[in-house]
């Protein structure tokens, strides 16, 4: 879990590049844990990523769960429930 800006604009996963071992390659060449993301490379079904400047990060075992969070199934969102907003400011130790 983590707080961060989005950076770049969102790529097909296909284009979008990491660094492994000095090189650059695609998420697609890349050793991922999530090898199935190969499966989603047509125009119908594509998916994006988005290069993210992480600002704070808590491991998954400290991950913040409690009632009325908001929470959303994709790995980045805007948030603007003012309740989720202030408990992750808190958590995070973020300036308002």
């Amino acid at each position: 879990m983590g707080v961060g800006t989005v950076i770049e604009t969102a790529e097909p996963v296909t284009e979008f590049t990491v660094e492994v071992g000095g090189e650059g390659r695609t998420l697609i060449e890349a050793p991922l844990k999530a090898p199935s993301l190969a499966e989603y490379t047509e125009p119908d079904n594509m998916e994006y990523a988005v290069r993210v400047s992480w600002i704070r990060t808590l491991p998954r075992d400290q991950a913040i769960k409690e009632t009325g969070l908001f929470a959303n199934q994709n790995s980045a969102c805007k948030l603007r429930s003012s309740f989720t907003l202030e408990r992750l400011t808190e958590r995070f130790g973020l300036d308002t």
